[in-house]
């Protein structure tokens, strides 16, 4: 209960210090063969659209989905709608799992996979910020079907084997590391790959993978985890295994794209803030405003992917 309401507070001092971005131009969205996923939460509506604005300043274009609660109301549906005209909904009850699990994420997952039968997706959570110049990498990546992730750390792909050695030689019971215990028990585990990375920003390549495939690694998992892989991150782990087992999948360069407060700040060109880490040292704020002044500041209030300045 006091965990609640001190989320509650910190959230509402959080959107009042970027209460400038309902303010700001609205995005004009650019055709382009990639689309951007977010899931929304109703309580997330201006933080998500500070995140998107300085997203797509930087990408230029793309298609945009926002995965919303069915209950999501119709005024919070038109500040969405006026603020990325061109936007289009999908409502999270309505999206079928088929045999993986619902919560934690994982119905996200499950449409990326989908969408990405037809288009190059990105995900990006709610929580990101891209406070850099540009993201040539990620642009590049959407633009010649490459599939990517953030790397948690400064990790790579390993094959399935390697990464289960390297998970039981660490004491920690956590969800996701007893997942990769077990990697070794999967098909192929000498050939196919796995990377210790973040979902808060994930490209999944046209045709790349397919739901089947993520549907069979949920069902093996489940069975030597059993309700261990209920638990939040099990969807972070699928994720990480889609997109090192897709067409030349690759790993965001490190700290360029990281978790804060994890690095040399100044290092950085976009943060995946996880958790309460947004209201921490009062950073993304800072950083979101920098953001909304730069808007204020374009000629005529034009909004561009030269705007960040």
């Amino acid at each position: 209960m006091f965990y609640e309401l001190r989320r509650k507070l910190r959230t509402r001092n959080f959107d009042r210090q970027i209460s400038g971005i309902l303010k700001t131009p609205p995005l004009v969205l650019k055709d382009a063969p990639w689309r951007i996923v977010s899931m929304v939460a109703n309580r997330d509506v201006p933080m998500y659209i500070l995140a998107l604005k300085a997203f797509y300043a930087r990408l230029g274009a793309g298609r945009v989905t926002a995965i919303i609660d069915r209950d999501m109301p119709g005024s919070l549906r038109e500040v969405l709608k006026r603020h990325a005209q061109g936007i289009e909904f999908a409502v999270l009850e309505d999206i079928d799992t088929g045999s993986c699990q619902r919560g934690g994420t994982w119905e996200r997952l499950v449409y990326c996979i989908d969408r990405s039968q037809k288009e190059y997706v990105i995900q990006m959570d709610a929580d990101v910020l891209a406070v850099g110049p540009d993201l040539n990498e990620v642009r590049e990546c959407a633009a010649n079907n490459v599939a990517f992730t953030m790397a948690a750390d400064d990790f790579r792909f390993t094959t399935l084997r390697e990464t289960a050695e390297a998970a039981r030689k660490l004491g920690t019971d956590r969800a996701f590391l007893l997942a990769e215990r077990y990697f070794d028990q999967l098909p192929d585990c000498d050939r196919r790959r796995y990377v210790r990375g973040s979902s808060g920003l994930a490209g999944f390549a046209k045709g790349g993978f397919e739901r089947s495939e993520i549907e069979s690694f949920h069902t093996i998992m489940q069975s030597h985890l059993g309700d261990r892989w209920k638990e939040w991150g099990s969807e972070q782990v699928a994720s990480n295994f889609a997109v090192a087992n897709s067409k030349e999948g690759v790993v965001l360069p490190y700290p360029a794209y990281a978790s804060y407060p994890s690095v040399d700040l100044s290092k950085s060109k976009l943060f995946h803030f996880i958790g309460a880490y947004r209201f921490d040292d009062g950073y993304f704020a800072a950083k979101g405003k920098e953001f909304i002044r730069a808007i204020a500041r374009a000629p005529g209030g034009s909004f561009s992917a030269s705007s960040p300045g």
